[in-house]
């Protein structure tokens, strides 16, 4: 008789431990597959999110993953995988909002300091000196309410602008080239002199 309590005992205490295992597990693949829509909604057509949204994105990310690192201990080795490769996609979609982000400032910022000739495959060997001197009255012209940011768009710009003169340059002749460095030095000269007037 008592054998069979404690066998009875011992049976009850293991059916209420793999009761509590399952719910546990079922919890864990519950929390984990949320995670996994949530990534998966937040991530699809992120061209078309606004810088805010992305913003809240972000935000929201961190508290889902704060949440579920501290769960992390009592998740299968397999779901930990799972649940680092969810983010490391979210990682990677932010890096192609970021880089989607940056270009297309970067063709508003050429736009603004080049005009015309935004698209650099308009830039030749015959054009390369004016498309300088339109950089650089914009920049004269625009320059005084730059912020560092500013400054830095605008020395993106350039270094586009170099890479493609790079491109078209072989044979320019000297007087063009001399005035190009007077220019590029120009530029510098008003970079200094903004970080010195403490323009932020």
């Amino acid at each position: 008789m008592k054998i069979n309590s404690l066998n009875l005992f011992l049976v009850l205490g293991l059916s209420l431990l793999l009761a509590c295992t399952t719910t546990r597990d079922r919890e864990v693949n519950d929390e984990l597959s949320d995670f996994r829509n949530w990534v998966n909604q937040t991530t699809a057509n992120i061209s078309e999110r606004t810088e805010e949204d992305w913003k809240r994105a972000k935000s929201d990310f961190n508290t889902r993953t704060r949440e579920l690192d501290q769960k992390q201990e009592g998740f299968s080795d397999e779901l930990k995988q799972d649940y680092e490769s969810l983010k490391a996609e979210f990682r990677t979609a932010d890096e192609t909002y970021e880089r989607n982000q940056r270009a297309a400032r970067l063709a508003e910022w050429e736009q603004r300091l080049l005009g015309p000739y935004a698209d650099k495959t308009t830039i030749n060997q015959a054009n390369v000196r004016q498309v300088y001197i339109t950089f650089l009255e914009n920049v004269r012209n625009q320059h005084k309410t730059w912020s560092n940011g500013d400054w830095e768009m605008a020395k993106m710009v350039l270094n586009s602008l170099n890479e493609r003169k790079d491109e078209v340059d072989e044979g320019l002749n000297t007087d063009d080239e001399v005035k190009i460095k007077a220019l590029q030095m120009e530029f510098r000269a008003l970079e200094t002199a903004g970080d010195l007037g403490g323009n932020n």
